[in-house]
């Protein structure tokens, strides 16, 4: 009614909404709740999208990460395939080439090396394998200097291996040296070879042709060299503390004095 006032003890909302009766300041206060409950709705929804996103984006990426790293390996497998299919070629100038090349599966930082030379032990198998056959020759050394670059040298089969003239040494410079701990070498021919500087503790040399050969400054204890070939082998500041040298041919003097009755090493001191 006209000129009516709110009844006592009730406060004043307002004129009334024509449409619904309710104060209009109640109506503005519910359309702001309303806002606000959308607001923080779409909130929720935007933070589920992104989170989702987020989700499927890391899986994604693994599984293409996953098959990156299939795709390298099937490609690293392929190329030592066709490098080994090289060295078996009659073609001198693709077999030097590949026997090059061979050597970059021993580079971690290579595309062949992938980050973890995983064919560094096949690369090691096939080279001492085909320098077994090999005559003296360019690619012989080259395929023997090869070795070098392995990661380890440490137990492999180099049995019977043509490692004439082979740098296998120290040099400076190098950031690592070259590891031959327990190698197994038997009758293999390392005239003239220079192993200076390695490490070939408990390495097996037996009957093994070591003619010129240069042996200074390694650590050679517990090494085998029963019945080797010594013609000329120097082994000038190498530590040959248990090294075994009966039967051996041509032992150089400042090692000789050091063996004892039964041929070894019993010297702590460097030759």
């Amino acid at each position: 009614m006209p000129g009516c006032r709110p009844a006592a003890g009730l406060a004043y909302a307002g004129p009334l909404s024509r449409r619904t009766g309710i104060p209009s300041r109640c109506l503005a206060e519910r359309k702001f709740d309303h806002k606000g409950d959308m607001a923080a709705s779409d909130l929720q929804v935007w933070t589920g999208i992104v989170g989702t996103f987020a989700t499927v984006g890391v899986s994604v990426l693994g599984v293409l990460n996953f098959q990156r790293k299939q795709d390298r390996s099937a490609a690293v497998g392929s190329a030592f395939r066709e490098i080994v299919e090289s060295l078996a070629s009659d073609n001198k100038t693709q077999q030097m080439a590949a026997a090059i090349l061979m050597r970059r599966f021993f580079d971690g930082n290579s595309e062949q090396g992938a980050g973890r030379t995983p064919y560094a032990s096949e690369a090691v198998a096939v080279i001492a394998g085909l320098l077994r056959e090999a005559e003296t020759d360019q690619i012989q050394k080259v395929l023997a200097d090869g070795l070098r670059y392995a990661p380890s040298l440490s137990r492999a089969d180099l049995q019977g291996c043509n490692l004439a003239r082979a740098f296998l040494g120290y040099r400076e410079g190098d950031k690592k040296v070259v590891d031959l701990t327990h190698a197994d070498l038997f009758e293999a021919d390392l005239s003239g070879a220079s192993l200076r500087g390695v490490n070939a503790s408990g390495a097996v040399f037996y009957r093994a042709t070591l003619v010129n050969a240069v042996l200074a400054n390694g650590v050679l204890t517990g090494a085998d060299f029963r019945e080797a070939r010594l013609t000329g082998a120097t082994f000038d500041g190498a530590r040959l503390t248990g090294a075994q040298f009966l039967g051996a041919s041509d032992i150089p003097a400042n090692v000789s004095c050091l063996l004892d009755s039964n041929g070894k090493v019993v010297s702590e001191e460097p030759v």
